[in-house]
């Protein structure tokens, strides 16, 4: 079985492989079984990932298809907008592009952006909300769901929730399907009773355990379907 990546999902996809026992090989080219990371591919599992590669079309997505996410403001809208609000561009990897804008001014700043930092495409009201989660989706199934705790900026390691989260696990499901796609990894913010998805990640990085997790569902997937 051919799991394909490109340059920046290059660790995910090794680790994977590795932990597959000779059953998945990681090949950096744009056809294969498994999509793990390049734009589009030739592969049976999400050969088109624009919908979440492109953060402006993901959550214009999300707000179709009513995945519960911060709400995205409109400029003509502009009596609706509160601070601090947050600013993205359409494409971003982890704090790269991330605008916290506590007025007008900082607004005009991130649409204009600066040479280390992509200007922002859109906004969307900042959320303060107790606890963050990642869950891993494989098509309409919640894998594992993780409780980040934060320890510097994008920085973070991951403990089994103590809360419910019947509530995240369905907004993340929404969240992949919403997108089209096979499978995903979905960050979400969330209190007991409400939660906020913040994006998608179709080639996610991995530790622990979970590069295991993936190549057993990917494995398990190639049985039943050969």
């Amino acid at each position: 079985m051919i799991l394909t990546y490109s340059g920046r999902s290059a660790i995910g996809a090794k680790s994977i492989a590795i932990s597959s026992d000779g059953q998945i090989q990681a090949v950096r080219r744009s056809q294969g079984d498994i999509n793990w990371g390049v734009a589009n591919a030739n592969t049976l599992l999400n050969s088109d990932t624009s919908s979440a590669t492109n953060k402006r079309v993901m959550r214009n997505l999300f707000a179709k298809y009513d995945v519960p996410m911060p709400k995205l403001y409109k400029f003509a809208e502009r009596g609706d907008w509160k601070f601090p609000c947050v600013g993205r561009p359409d494409n971003h990897m982890k704090g790269r592009g991330y605008w916290l804008c506590r007025n007008w001014n900082d607004v005009d700043k991130a649409l204009v952006g600066t040479r280390r930092k992509k200007a922002a495409t859109h906004f969307m009201e900042y959320i303060e909300a107790p606890r963050e989660y990642r869950v891993h989706i494989f098509q309409g199934k919640s894998l594992r769901i993780s409780e980040k705790l934060h320890t510097a900026f994008h920085e973070y390691t991951t403990i089994k929730p103590s809360h419910n989260v019947k509530h995240v696990r369905k907004a993340a499901k929404q969240a992949v399907d919403a997108l089209g796609l096979d499978f995903g990894t979905v960050d979400i913010l969330a209190d007991d009773d409400n939660c906020w998805v913040l994006e998608v990640n179709t080639a996610a990085g991995l530790g622990g355990t979970m590069p295991r997790v993936w190549a057993d569902v990917f494995i398990k997937w190639k049985e039943e379907n050969m």
